[in-house]
């Protein structure tokens, strides 16, 4: 027997030497789940326990390949290497293909990746002749993923009113077709999706006893890793094949379950004791990982939630420092002075930058804090994500700015001409093109040229394709405006954004997000620049974007949205945005059960770090260009005092290079409403009553003194010498100030 015990706690070692009956093991952030899960298996083999009579579901491969190789080093035992061990779809998928031909399948079948069966739907939407907006292939899939999750095919759907009942609210009262038409068409070309990996997989098991009784007989010990991570289908085969041993432990934290929106049920854990009898539970509390602070501030915070399991994580590690809590007055600052901290301490500490990260809420928030980590020269990467102008919806929309400033791009107007749907497809697209070719000219040219009457297109076609000229016209003649009215304009022609908001998925609320980030940088950009120009926008992110191609450095500050976070660890942890209807989310709000979900992901964010947790919020955020005031998030509150040091940016200073201090240590920061402003007013004219030498306050530069007037042109500008940001040439009828009286 291996010695490697005298390195575990009390609680974790009664957690691996539990073999018998069913176990739940409760394992907080740092606590050395890992550790105690290979351990565990690594114990039954040196039992005596045959490898192959152990099953071992993790939610990831790597994790299942690193596990099997540190369990072979603790056994020394080659057939360590025989347990079955893999995610849920990798360990199914070869039960599937033995046992295939009992479901009507042969060992052959092809799994489907999410691309393939979006285009089978896609397909079958087209044949059926339904309208593509309504019916949005990937939605479509997502609904059918959600079905099979929760263990309903596509015949039992047709019993379930309550979800026929939805789709006749929506619009969509054919999915019930769709469906099963994409199950046919998936059976017949004897393919399986990874959904199908689960339903077919209880399937067998529940029309086939001997099948299911062969199984049970092999898994004779069972043991599942983040079980608050479990959907319906993946509990309900658990419970199938551990019933006759009842071997089976789960490992987990309800507190970490942060992902319903995939499936993913925290009631399989909480339940756990309601299914199996005689159940031994054991609590692995002790942080590893966090500092004291740290780990009390997040205990105060889960502690709100009424939906759990009661538990105290602890830890003997420093005190650390409190919890930092920082308040800007918008977005942009934020994003500009958190890489400003992180670059000044990476300097002063001599630190990496791989020791920091910053997380996020939504993936649109990141291109603040990439703006500014560039500025600085401070390599970072996106995890789980493209950088911002390598997401396909910024790739469109600059795809038409591109067109507008060069008509002749032939692919940026190859990229758009179709996007959004406007039934123009390759075939009509590749005729143009042809002809283009032939003619020695770009496609723009011959699209506004009489060859165009010369291509073979029915009707409705060519009535798009002058619908699209008539458009692009519109916008060509704008090329000299201001980049924020072209941005607008662009938007409101092209209903791009209109298009996005009817089918509103996840992925497609992300995209309206990020475009909306897209529109305030034009409308910083038309602000901050005088005399600037679309080119001028172009060729900034063009080398922006260079500059993003040409890391090569491994050392890299990560940013990514909290989600991906879960499972990491970071000595220094900045979290942004946290502001009530952005986390939590404005759609969680009024339900008690997502708020819980949306304080157990600040949770999950707050214990990444191990020695510092810095915490963000604007008083106004930009949206599509226009400046709303943001409420502190009410987790914030939540937290234990104790723990946490509020501070409130003063912008008069050089934090770390002056001797005033740049923060400043307060209980109620002063608001602008308690400063005796009044706000301007504009006129239709856009010429405003304004002085030489008059105080102002910007939203975004703060405060400054005006030094010239210009109200030539109709556009009045004037420049303005700002305490912190130096001399700015504004707009007045974009720009939003208040005069100081």
């Amino acid at each position: 027997m291996h010695d490697n015990f005298s390195k575990l706690n009390s609680e974790q070692k009664n957690a691996v030497t539990c073999t018998d009956g069913p176990v739940m093991i409760i394992a907080g952030p740092g606590s050395g789940k890992t550790r105690v899960i290979t351990e565990r298996i690594a114990y039954l083999i040196q039992l005596g326990i045959p490898a192959q009579n152990i099953l071992a579901l993790t939610f990831t491969n790597k994790a299942a390949k690193e596990m099997k190789s540190r369990i072979h080093r603790i056994t020394e035992n080659a057939n360590a290497f025989s347990i079955w061990m893999g995610t849920f779809h990798s360990i199914f998928s070869k039960i599937l293909r033995k046992e295939a031909h009992r479901i009507k399948y042969t060992q052959y079948f092809t799994i489907y990746d999410n691309d393939d069966s979006v285009k089978i739907i896609r397909r079958i939407i087209k044949d059926l002749n339904l309208d593509k907006d309504i019916y949005n292939a990937k939605s479509v899939f997502a609904r059918i993923s959600f079905m099979k999750n929760n263990l309903i095919d596509s015949q039992k759907y047709n019993n379930e009113n309550e979800l026929i009942k939805q789709d006749l609210i929506n619009k969509r009262e054919e999915f019930k077709t769709i469906y099963e038409k994409y199950c046919n068409e998936c059976h017949k070309s004897n393919a399986m999706d990874f959904d199908d990996l689960l339903i077919k997989t209880h399937e067998l098991f529940k029309q086939n006893k001997n099948i299911l009784e062969h199984y049970q007989s092999i898994f004779k010990y069972i043991l599942i890793d983040e079980y608050q991570d479990t959907n319906k289908a993946q509990d309900t085969i658990i419970k199938q094949i551990g019933r006759q041993h009842q071997n089976v432990c789960i490992v987990g934290d309800d507190s970490q379950s942060i992902y319903s929106f995939r499936g993913a049920n925290i009631n399989n854990m909480l339940n756990f004791k309601m299914f199996y009898t005689n159940v031994k539970e054991f609590k692995l509390e002790q942080n590893y990982r966090s500092t004291k602070n740290i780990v009390n501030a997040a205990n105060s915070l889960i502690a709100k939630n009424k939906n759990k399991i009661e538990k105290t994580i602890f830890t003997e590690n420093k005190n650390g420092t409190k919890i930092k809590i920082l308040k800007y007055i918008n977005d942009r600052e934020e994003g500009d002075q958190i890489s400003d901290i992180i670059s000044k301490n990476i300097v002063k500490n001599n630190t990496k930058p791989s020791k920091y990260a910053v997380l996020y809420r939504t993936n649109s928030q990141s291109k603040v804090i990439e703006d500014g980590l560039r500025k600085r020269g401070i390599n970072y990467k996106i995890f789980g994500g493209l950088s911002f102008y390598q997401r396909k919806e910024i790739k469109d929309v600059m795809a038409y700015l591109k067109l507008i400033v060069n008509n002749n791009d032939n692919e940026s107007l190859i990229r758009i001409i179709n996007y959004p749907t406007r039934g123009i497809g390759p075939t009509t697209l590749d005729r143009i093109r042809k002809i283009s070719e032939q003619e020695g000219q770009s496609i723009w040219k011959t699209l506004n040229s009489p060859l165009i009457e010369d291509i073979n297109v029915q009707k409705k076609t060519r009535s798009r394709l002058t619908d699209f000229v008539h458009m692009m016209n519109q916008l060509l003649q704008l090329t000299d405006n201001n980049v924020f009215e072209i941005i607008e304009e662009l938007i409101a022609l092209t209903e791009i954004i209109h298009k996005l908001k009817e089918d509103p998925t996840d992925e497609n609320i992300n995209r309206v997000n990020n475009i909306g980030e897209l529109v305030n940088s034009m409308k910083m950009f038309s602000e901050r620049k005088n005399n600037n120009t679309l080119l001028d926008f172009i060729n900034e992110v063009s080398l922006d974007e260079t500059k993003d191609n040409e890391k090569t450095s491994e050392d890299y500050v990560s940013l990514m949205t909290i989600h991906q976070s879960k499972g990491l660890e970071f000595p220094h942890v900045y979290i942004v945005g946290l502001e009530t209807g952005l986390f939590p989310s404005q759609k969680s709000i009024q339900e008690p059960k997502l708020v819980e979900e949306e304080r157990r992901l600040f949770y999950v964010a707050i214990t990444r770090a191990i020695n510092e947790v810095v915490i963000s919020h604007a008083t106004n955020r930009f949206r599509f260009g226009t400046i709303t005031q943001s409420e502190k998030s009410f987790f914030i509150d939540e937290i234990n005092p104790l723990f946490i040091e509020e501070l409130t940016y003063n912008r008069g200073t050089d934090f770390l290079h002056n001797k005033k201090q740049e923060w400043k240590k307060r209980k109620t920061p002063p608001q602008l409403k308690n400063r005796n402003l009044r706000k301007i007013t504009t006129g239709m004219s856009h010429i405003m009553n304004l002085n030489i030498n008059q105080k102002i306050i910007h939203n975004i530069f703060g405060e400054g003194t005006i030094k010239k007037i210009d109200n030539s042109n109709g556009n009045q500008k004037i420049t303005v010498l700002f305490v912190k940001n130096g001399e700015k040439v504004l707009l007045t009828k974009f720009a939003k100030f208040k005069i100081i009286s």
